[in-house]
């Protein structure tokens, strides 16, 4: 009975936790749904310390990314099960570099062993959630710091170690309240000690993010830049993107279509003052630079309205296809290109296709897109616009690389029709506040079907368009050259927490040896 309590209250910190999250957007419940997870892996024996952990990490990712099945139930189940797995591999830690329960702690160690259980909890946790970013298969959905974007305060800390050391503070407060629960039930043991000591510490963080965000919007509000005005056009064309739909070029009677559409949403944009245009990914229907409709339209375009257009659309060179952002001068030249670097795997590419005869059975890609060789700027009407395209937005990486090459606002692509009505759109525009918040830029976000918005230097969202509506955002945006801590230090908090976990790993084993 007690095991079957225990996979119960496991399954329950997966799913509050994954309320925290759009689409139902419970963002406090981030600071307790890991509670009963935890009290779990502190309390119960090894064999269920890892099936639980193992269930809470299935059930959190299953529900959070249950858009997956939109493409198929084995890859949704296998991503929440591999995904999962950053549960187990914090609580092992965790059992590891902290073996004692708090009953077989002597009274003058208590707090220390309360001290170390904590600091492993969120050490350990921001480990896995760095780890598991990383490479050409690395995954940033479902980092705790993400469901904390409306909790602006906190959501600063950003600009300092990242989002993940806004993951960081909130674990520590879920830790702290695991052990204080599972520390009370022994007489004598000074339960309230930790639980204050994190309190204190979790309000020191708020308070140092509340107090960048003031000194942030008091430079915003002093800054006397000129500003760009800037559009963005959401054309909501399909209601549903398929790969089918990409493995079939489109005739010239629906490029036309398209064309027309983005065209009469430039004229809008343009007639509201914007001196650039953005069109989200994939928007143009075919080869801008070899399709003499499609460029005569495009160039055409720009040179009636007098506007910088920056449109999406794929790239032909040297037999290779590639998923590129285009700039397009006033006077319908061609100005810049930037061609996405970081792909979605199984989406834009299939890796070990030759070896996987199960993706016959699923609606992939007849080729591949080809991976451009850098991360490089566009500039357009005066912005140095550093450009990311659909899934390179949620890397944080990518955009500090771009600020320290000199990009005074970010642009976000995206085609987010693969997605239909599910939380996922809503997901990803979560994901982009922060990397306006690490930046300290302006970001613009124009997604093909939706949500479009532009987002502030403190991560708020000015003005946005649903899903799925047809219009334009016209917003004025000033060039920045803030200069974030964590521009400077990039991953360094991340690493600190790799090096903290490794420390205590190596001390156990060498504790365990004597």
């Amino acid at each position: 009975m007690r095991n079957i309590v225990s996979l119960v209250l496991c399954a329950l910190s997966g799913l509050l936790l994954a309320l925290a999250y759009p689409r139902a957007g419970l963002w406090p419940l981030a600071w307790v749904a890991l509670v009963p997870w935890l009290v779990v892996v502190f309390t119960a024996r090894w064999p269920m310390a890892v099936a639980g952990s193992w269930l809470a990490g299935f059930a959190f990712f299953a529900v959070l990314m249950y858009w997956i099945a939109i493409f198929g139930y084995l890859p949704w189940v296998l991503v929440a099960l591999i995904e999962g797995l950053a549960f187990v591999l914090t609580a092992v830690v965790v059992r590891i570099a902290v073996p004692l329960h708090w009953a077989d702690a002597a009274p003058q160690d208590a707090a220390l062993v309360s001290g170390w259980r904590i600091a492993a909890v969120a050490a350990a946790w921001v480990t896995w959630e760095f780890v598991r970013s990383l490479g050409q298969f690395g995954v940033t959905w479902g980092q705790v710091g993400h469901s904390q974007a409306p909790f602006l305060p906190l959501a600063q800390l950003a600009a300092f170690g990242g989002v993940l050391a806004v993951s960081f503070v909130v674990m520590v407060g879920n830790a702290a309240l695991a052990h204080a629960i599972v520390a009370g039930r022994h007489c004598g043991a000074p339960w309230w000690r930790p639980a204050a000591y994190s309190a204190a510490f979790i309000v020191a963080a708020i308070a140092l993010g509340a107090t960048h965000g003031l000194l942030v919007e008091r430079a915003m509000r002093a800054d006397r830049t000129p500003p760009v005005r800037v559009g963005i056009a959401q054309a909501s064309l399909k209601s549903w993107l398929t790969v089918e739909e990409l493995n079939v070029p489109l005739t010239l009677d629906q490029q036309r279509t398209e064309l027309a559409a983005y065209a009469d949403l430039t004229h809008q944009a343009a007639s509201r003052g914007a001196a650039v245009v953005i069109w989200p990914e994939s928007a143009v229907p075919g080869y801008l630079e070899y399709e003499s409709v499609i460029r005569d339209t495009v160039t055409s375009l720009a040179r009636e309205r007098g506007v910088w257009l920056l449109v999406g659309g794929p790239a032909y060179e040297r037999r290779c296809e590639y998923n590129s952002a285009y700039v397009v001068s006033p006077q319908g030249i061609i100005t810049g290109r930037y061609d996405k670097v970081h792909l979605v795997p199984f989406g834009e590419y299939v890796p070990w296709r030759k070896w996987l005869p199960l993706l016959s059975h699923y609606r992939v890609r007849e080729t591949d897109v080809t991976r451009g060789t850098e991360h490089r700027l566009l500039r357009a009407g005066g912005l140095d616009l550093g450009p990311m395209i659909c899934f390179e937005s949620v890397f944080p990486d990518i955009s500090r690389r771009e600020a320290i090459r000199g990009a005074r606002a970010l642009v976000i692509i995206t085609n987010d029709a693969w997605f239909l009505r599910t939380a996922a759109a809503a997901q990803h525009v979560q994901i982009g506040r922060f990397r306006a918040i690490e930046q300290g830029l302006y970001v613009a976000r124009g997604a093909a079907t939706g949500i479009s918005c532009f987002i502030d230097p403190l991560g708020r969202v000015t003005d946005s368009l649903p899903l799925l509506k047809r219009g334009v955002l016209v917003a004025d945006i000033r060039p920045r050259s803030a200069d974030t801590p964590y521009r400077r230090v990039g991953a360094l908090f991340p690493l600190l927490c790799v090096g903290l976990t490794a420390a205590w790993l190596v001390a156990a084993v060498v504790r365990r040896v004597r």
